[in-house]
């Protein structure tokens, strides 16, 4: 009798675990489910797709945190461990990361952990993150919903060298320099939008130990990457400051960097581009002169933030090298202005017979508002004849009221004969 009443007991707790398990797969998995933020987990030959939020909700409970404690397993991306710890705490060793807007190669960090406590749909925790000996750590807080998830996040004062380091082996250049100064910041995470916002606050910041002898040598050598000597007969011929004239410079500023004779090399807005995605498509850019110029001289101009931040750091240590009229002069000579045009001679000789020093206020705001888009405006303009001069005339608005008063014409050089 007592043999048979644990059978009938066994087999009761036998079926109620496994209808506990079926619902709580079925709660996890629910495919009809189809407005659900959903994340692949690597089950059977396809993997399968759950909802995040109740996946969330039982590994943060605490029969799920008892569960989990202590279990360890082995990713790609390194050796995983986690832990009951007044919620889930996931420990990462030897890490890797892949980030291609960052850099082409995964990037390695000595540790990283997440700590994640959510109670209802309130979720908060932090994220901690090491590379050679140099830690920064985001907090977080907000709201998981079936949908998305929406956290405001907050990274405390931080040594700038704590967060360049997993870069360093990525970047010469970074590695390079001697970085000193402080950065803060906070911003919002929308996910599965995949979209970010950043409010960043620089504190000090100072560079030293790049190489810039390409534009501090007496004489600057560069070599226009565009130059086709069979297509345009205008050489590059590299100009003084006292060459450049009145209007192209002050034009160019306008139409470029507005406060350029005012900021240290980068204004914080752009930063907030260079930090923030707002949404899946936008391109990192968004560039003051001085870094402008360092793309043209030193980095390769490839879209990534690895870049932007190599032109951040030459921008800085640029600007406390040389003056605001020296930097501009190199941007004038080097910048690219359509086809097979490199410079400000062989932009003014080539559209308008004249040298930089003779062209006209029209003019110049119109070689000044083309820069953004030379090589359509070369084709849409120039060759057919049909300059548009609302852009320049908007720069012209800005310039002194003697170049209002007589901004002379266009007057483009005839096309030369194919």
């Amino acid at each position: 009798m007592g043999i048979h009443w644990f059978k009938r007991l066994f087999f009761a707790a036998l079926i109620a675990m496994l209808l506990l398990v079926t619902g709580l797969a079925a709660w996890i998995w629910q495919p009809y489910d189809t407005t659900a933020w959903r994340v692949k987990l690597p089950l059977g030959n396809a993997g399968i797709q759950v909802r995040v939020l109740p996946l969330l909700m039982l590994a943060t409970s605490p029969a799920g945190r008892w569960w989990l404690d202590h279990k360890e397993f082995s990713l790609h991306q390194g050796e995983i461990r986690l832990y009951d710890a007044d919620g889930l705490r996931v420990h990462c060793q030897h890490c890797w990361l892949v980030a291609k807007s960052v850099s082409e190669k995964p990037l390695m960090l000595d540790t990283v952990e997440l700590w994640i406590k959510l109670d209802g749909q309130q979720l908060n925790g932090y994220l901690l993150a090491v590379s050679a000996q140099k830690r920064f750590k985001i907090v977080f807080d907000g709201k998981v919903t079936m949908r998305a998830l929406k956290l405001d996040w907050t990274l405390p004062v931080t040594p700038l060298t704590h967060l360049l380091a997993p870069l360093r082996a990525h970047s010469a250049a970074i590695a390079q320099a001697e970085v000193s100064g402080m950065l803060m910041a906070n911003g919002t995470l929308r996910w599965p939008k995949q979209s970010w916002s950043a409010q960043p606050q620089l504190d000090q910041l100072q560079v030293s130990g790049l190489d810039l002898s390409k534009v501090t040598a007496t004489a600057v050598q560069y070599d226009c990457p565009l130059l086709d000597e069979q297509k345009h007969p205008e050489k590059m011929h590299w100009l003084s400051e006292d060459k450049m004239g009145r209007w192209l410079p002050m034009a160019t500023i306008i139409a470029e960097d507005a406060e350029f004779r005012h900021h240290p090399g980068y204004v914080l807005n752009q930063l907030q581009q260079l930090l923030g995605k707002e949404s899946t498509d936008k391109a990192v850019g968004g560039s003051t002169i001085t870094q402008q110029v360092v793309k043209y001289m030193f980095t390769n101009g490839e879209r990534t933030w690895k870049r932007k931040i190599e032109e951040l750091l030459y921008a800085v240590q640029l600007e406390h090298t040389l003056t605001k009229t020296q930097i501009l002069n190199v941007y004038l000579n080097t910048v690219d202005w359509g086809p097979s045009l490199c410079g400000a001679y062989a932009a003014t000789h080539y559209y308008f017979g004249l040298a930089p020093a003779q062209i006209n206020p029209i003019q110049a705001a119109w070689l000044a508002g083309i820069i953004k888009n030379p090589h359509r405006a070369w084709k849409r303009q120039f060759m057919a004849r049909q300059p548009d001069l609302q852009r320049a005339e908007s720069i012209l608005h800005y310039m002194p009221e003697s170049a209002r008063k007589q901004p002379g014409s266009l007057n483009f050089r005839a096309p030369a004969a194919k």
